[in-house]
């Protein structure tokens, strides 16, 4: 039995239709402005900008320039000269990176088609059919979830509704493998058609790592995140850490 989201998650669900178009303009509304903003605090153009949403109301742009430098700003566009508030911002954001990392669309993807191309010959076990289609469900919602455009924000709630989500998948894929061992211990008695789309369904929900929680991999990773993260504020800009400059008239 796989896990069920926690009933406070459901409220972080994305949007969709018109509401996602609405909630992807006001993100380029907003990413426009942070950029425009930034670039006026520093005198020159950011190479590049991430929204980070820390809860609590608390939303933030790491902006990165050349050199390396950064400049840091708040929702009202004012230069953030806080360190533990930039570091936490610049946390988020190299985790975040981690997580579109492990998140690989086109694994998933790849899942799918082994998913299908073993559910066409495979009828028994019943219990290992259903995994298989558990699998090919929650995977195919990650999925849903990696590709949404709104991925764009460093979001800690959506953290945590990914965590959720995979969760579901392994849950599916380690049942599929206690499921699957009658057919994995009779191997010898199985045709080469049903042994190698077996196998391939297996590597691939390898590689799109199912094997391992992904709230684990990245727990593995934060504490390298937080000291990189000291490394951008030591780089950001003196003139906005010193005198506060802001890009609001």
């Amino acid at each position: 039995m796989t896990p069920r989201i926690p009933t406070w998650l459901m409220h972080a669900a994305d949007p969709e239709g018109a509401d996602l178009d609405l909630a992807l303009e006001a993100l380029v509304e907003r990413l426009g402005h942070a950029h425009d903003t930034a670039a006026r605090v520093a005198g020159r153009t950011p190479l590049g900008l991430r929204e980070v949403d820390l809860g609590m109301g608390i939303r933030t742009f790491l902006c990165a320039f050349d050199g390396p430098g950064f400049v840091c700003l708040d929702e009202d566009g004012v230069a953030i000269r806080d360190p533990t508030l930039i570091q936490r911002s610049a946390t988020m954001s190299l985790v975040w990176e981690q997580v579109e990392a492990e998140i690989d669309s086109t694994r998933l993807q790849e899942l799918h088609e082994a998913a299908a191309r073993l559910l066409a010959i495979a009828d028994e076990p019943r219990d290992m059919v259903d995994a298989i289609e558990q699998v090919t469900e929650h995977a195919a919602a990650v999925r849903q979830w990696r590709e949404c455009p709104l991925r764009a924000i460093a979001s800690l709630t959506q953290l945590d509704v990914l965590f959720a989500l995979h969760e579901q998948a392994t849950a599916a894929y380690s049942f599929f493998v206690d499921a699957s061992e009658p057919l994995v211990s009779a191997q010898e008695q199985m045709t080469p058609d049903l042994v190698t789309r077996l196998s391939a369904f297996e590597r691939a929900a390898i590689a799109a790592g199912l094997g391992a929680r992904l709230s684990e991999r990245i727990a593995a990773v934060i504490a390298a995140c937080d000291q990189a993260s000291g490394e951008i504020v030591g780089a950001c800009l003196p003139s906005v850490m010193l005198d506060g400059s802001t890009g609001t008239a």
